[in-house]
């Protein structure tokens, strides 16, 4: 993977405590493969990294095997990697979990608290509607993001159009769409509740939630179905018995995503809109 290299480096230089020469050499002769699991780049890959260590250590306990942790620059590196089969875990949102599960993904369970995608505003200023965000700045990660998707689509619904009553402001990451919001950068900035759960305090306070109405099913787990059906339950069970471990309640508690629950086909069914709108902007990239 392309991601690899770079990845090593930027931990090194960042101070990140991982296993490098371990997590990054070949086995030896008689040793586990070890598991590539690639989380969505919603967030630095610093946060990510420190988020994800009990749960990449608790799964090389509970499976047996090595677990390496892999993000991405970008959005689209990281759903080319998804759906090419660069990872045998991944960490990724639903629309695309839709997507892997069409390439050889098998989706385990996903986060219970829902994926709800709100805009944040200075908490001393005026604004407390979506209409106030008429000629407005608002920040917003890749176009690709399903929280974008929705939001674009809730505010052309209140009659706010893209271009012609407000600027998207892009940024490489829900989280620094918040930062130019909390800075004053731009007026207001989406990202999602389990986002803003993970803030600090003090920036929390900095600041006022405009609601959407909306929500979905949050982040899924995947795993490769190339595994087969005992080692899916294998790893699916282990990620269950997490969250009653003491180092999964502080995971969930810390990131606010509450625990784990297993996915329903309704549920992705629920998903074929934004499925079908990330597929229409992805082809209008691609002419």
């Amino acid at each position: 993977m392309d991601n690899r290299r770079d990845f090593l480096q930027r931990a090194a230089a960042l101070g990140l405590g991982l296993a490098a020469p371990r997590a990054f050499a070949q086995p030896k002769a008689g040793e586990a493969q070890p598991l590539r699991m690639g989380v969505h780049p919603y967030n630095s890959t610093l946060a990510l990294v420190a988020m994800h260590q009990p749960l990449v250590r608790y799964l090389e306990k509970a499976i047996g095997r090595p677990v390496e942790f892999y993000t991405a620059a970008d959005f689209d590196s990281y759903v080319a990697s998804l759906v090419g089969g660069d990872y045998d875990l991944a960490i990724c949102p639903p629309h695309f979990a839709v997507l892997a599960s069409n390439r050889g993904m098998a989706p385990l369970v996903h986060y219970q608290l829902r994926l709800e995608p709100i805009l944040l505003v200075r908490a001393d200023g005026k604004l407390r509607t979506l209409k106030d965000l008429r000629g407005k700045r608002i920040a917003m990660a890749d176009r690709t993001a399903l929280i974008r998707i929705a939001v674009v689509k809730q505010l052309e619904e209140n009659g706010l159009v893209a271009g012609r009553d407000y600027e998207i402001v892009e940024k490489p990451s829900h989280g620094a769409s918040v930062a130019a919001a909390a800075v004053g950068e731009v007026d207001a900035g989406v990202i999602t509740i389990t986002i803003l759960k993970q803030l600090p305090e003090d920036v929390q306070q900095q600041l006022r939630i405009i609601g959407t109405g909306i929500s979905f099913p949050n982040l899924v787990t995947m795993a490769k179905r190339s595994f087969g059906t005992a080692e899916l339950f294998r790893i699916r069970d282990a990620l269950l018995a997490f969250q009653a471990t003491a180092e999964g309640k502080e995971f969930f508690f810390k990131s606010g995503f509450g625990g784990y629950e297993e996915v329903k086909v309704a549920e992705f069914d629920s998903l074929k809109p934004y499925v079908d709108a990330y597929l229409r902007i992805k082809g209008g990239a691609d002419k």
